[in-house]
């Protein structure tokens, strides 16, 4: 009996662990350029200069420079991050469109709060799992569930995805943080 026991614990341990694994690649973002969009239809070229076709979700969040759009609203040669679905690399829930907003055009981390003051944003990196101590700009824009908010607002243990210009990787100039709404769909 004591041996049935122990095995079922085992398989159950397995399976807990399986899925805490499963999590850490549950959505994968891919960037390049718009070539053409529909309702249900994405096309891009990779940073492989290779197009790439996608699914995508019926209820795929589209935006451009952090306003939500529609299909019909990115244009073609538009830079464009993608989010695919887990465990599907062809379907795309997220579509983020980069115009002429800089701010979106720099690296993106996703992470959750360790520390914040009004000069330094620290926190965990999801990829990777290290701790990131980074700079505030003066003019940093942030965001607390998709509302503007200051430095002071964001706490520890909130998700979080910093963006910085590509030559000042740890210089953050924007902060998206979720606390209560929790459907940002590559956190």
């Amino acid at each position: 009996m004591n041996y049935r026991m122990y095995a079922l614990s085992a398989l159950a341990a397995a399976l807990i662990a399986g899925d805490a694994f499963a999590d850490e690649t549950k959505n994968a973002t891919h960037k390049g350029k718009l070539v053409s969009i529909t309702q249900n239809k994405l096309v891009l070229t990779g940073e492989d200069n290779k197009e790439h076709s996608h699914t995508l979700t019926s209820d795929a969040k589209l935006t451009l420079d952090g306003k939500a759009v529609q299909a019909a609203d990115l244009k073609p040669g538009t830079r464009i991050r993608v989010t695919t679905q887990e465990g599907d690399k062809s379907t795309v829930n997220r579509v983020e469109g980069l115009g002429k907003n800089r701010d979106f055009a720099g690296n993106t981390r996703d992470g959750q709060i360790v520390r914040v003051t009004d000069k330094q944003l620290v926190f965990m990196e999801k990829r990777g799992q290290k701790e990131q101590t980074s700079t505030l700009t003066n003019d940093v824009k942030i965001t607390c569930d998709g509302r503007v908010c200051k430095a002071s607002e964001l706490k520890p243990g909130m998700k979080v995805r910093v963006s910085s210009e590509n030559d000042s990787p740890n210089t953050i100039t924007r902060v998206e943080a979720l606390d209560k709404n929790q459907d940002f769909a590559s956190l």
